[in-house]
């Protein structure tokens, strides 16, 4: 007789059951395979299509208005994937990524506009704001990127105040030490009315099989289809020798480096693509809008969102980025009646997510202060954060002395009980 597996065992549950048993690790293999991964794109691609059937076929009026709202959705996950590779991948806490947003979105404006009397191409405005994009990460990213944590967090934080400022005063010659740079008429960046009239990409407007293509929806495909090159990328580099530098750094960047890993060198190529990426999303917005504004573009409210969008979906999880990007796009217009309500709903859901789920919905790594490093704030999996809470404390400062500085009740560690 053969034997049967035992009743609740793991061959005897059904494929949704094991599915939710296997955890993070498992779902993010599952949802980054190719056999989910492409037919969630052709149904992302196919949706503009299905609104405006439902509109023709009956009284409903409001495909142009959710395909806007997707191409919004779509422009975020793709902000959250990039950041999710400098934060979640390489472990960089930087929060002056959406100032690369801004940047791209204004050189493309630059040389697509009247501003400067520029127009250049699609392909020559590309490779004009990588080049820009790129720079400017290498000149805040080559001193800062020297230092870890909290440090890190506070100089990029002033890269993108200072980046706000330049773009707000440029609408006139810059003056330094009393000496006027260029005449009296510069005006580069509009200040805070932006710079309008950029020009769109030169791209065509019928489609075969499918006719005239409106303005918004070719932008919801591009925004879609640079989410789906940027995933691609990822997934190509993770399994890489530069992949694993960075999971290995941000793991525990000491140990990386007396493996002789150049974690310098790493840490930067990680910010210089995740800012590349920005960027180019920043372009893609200008032409969409036609205009480049520096609200939101280089708000540090834009960076926070973007922010929890990453940390709610994981950190280090593709199909978390997009996942919390979705949750924390579409859920405000849907809640547009509560008016009053609704960011209260949306605080209370993220506050029971971090309780419960301190990783993120899909993810493997928190940030949280690891205790055996003096409460510095690290990005640590929770595997890890177990190990570390079972650590002995680094300090030997006695029970009583503790608890009677911070009123609370000390245990004494397991090491020390005789």
């Amino acid at each position: 007789m053969s034997a049967l597996p035992a009743p609740g065992s793991q061959e005897s549950a059904p494929p949704p059951r094991r599915f939710w048993e296997s955890g993070p690790a498992s779902w993010n293999r599952t949802l980054t395979s190719r056999r989910v991964m492409i037919p969630f794109f052709l149904v992302a691609l196919a949706v503009p299509l299905v609104l405006q059937w439902v509109e023709d076929n009956s009284s409903w009026i409001g495909a142009q208005y959710w395909t806007l709202i997707l191409a919004t959705c779509a422009m975020y996950a793709c902000l959250a994937v990039a950041l999710n590779l400098v934060v979640g991948y390489a472990g960089l806490l930087n929060l002056g990524f959406i100032a690369f947003f801004g940047i791209g979105s204004y050189a493309y404006a630059l040389v697509a506009s009247d501003q400067i009397h520029q127009r250049y191409p699609l392909w020559a405005a590309l490779l004009v704001v990588i080049a820009v994009t790129l720079a400017f990460a290498l000149l805040v990213g080559v001193p800062a990127l020297r230092l870890r944590g909290d440090y890190l967090a506070i100089v990029t934080l002033g890269f993108g105040l200072i980046m706000r400022d330049l773009i707000l005063d440029l609408d006139r010659p810059p003056v330094l030490a009393g000496h006027q740079f260029g005449p009296d008429t510069l005006n580069i960046t509009g200040g805070t009315n932006g710079i309008h009239q950029v020009q769109p990409f030169s791209l065509p407007t019928s489609l075969p099989l499918l006719g005239p293509v409106p303005h918004y929806r070719m932008y919801y495909w591009i925004f879609v289809g640079f989410l789906a090159l940027c995933i691609y990328c990822m997934l190509r580099w993770r399994n890489t020798r530069t992949g694993r530098a960075w999971v290995a750094i941000r793991d525990d960047e000491l140990a990386a480096r007396a493996m002789g890993v150049n974690t310098f060198k790493y840490r930067l190529l990680a910010f210089s693509l995740s800012a590349v990426m920005a960027g180019i999303v920043g372009m893609i917005n200008a032409a969409q809008i036609f205009n480049a504004f520096p609200s939101p573009n280089f708000d540090v409210q834009t960076t926070v969102m973007v922010f929890i969008m990453v940390i709610l979906g994981g950190l280090g999880s593709i199909p978390g980025a997009i996942l919390g990007a979705i949750a924390f796009t579409v859920p405000p217009f849907l809640l547009q009646q509560f008016v009053f309500y609704k960011y209260l709903v949306i605080s209370l859901v993220l506050i029971a997510v971090m309780i419960y789920r301190p990783e993120g919905l899909l993810g493997t790594v928190s940030i949280r202060p690891r205790q055996t490093m003096g409460g510095t704030l690290e990005l640590i999996t929770a595997e890890a954060a177990i190990e570390a809470s079972e650590l002995p404390p680094v300090t030997d400062a006695e029970p009583s002395d503790l608890e009677e500085a911070t009123g609370a009740i000390v245990e004494d560690p397991e090491w020390k009980q005789p």
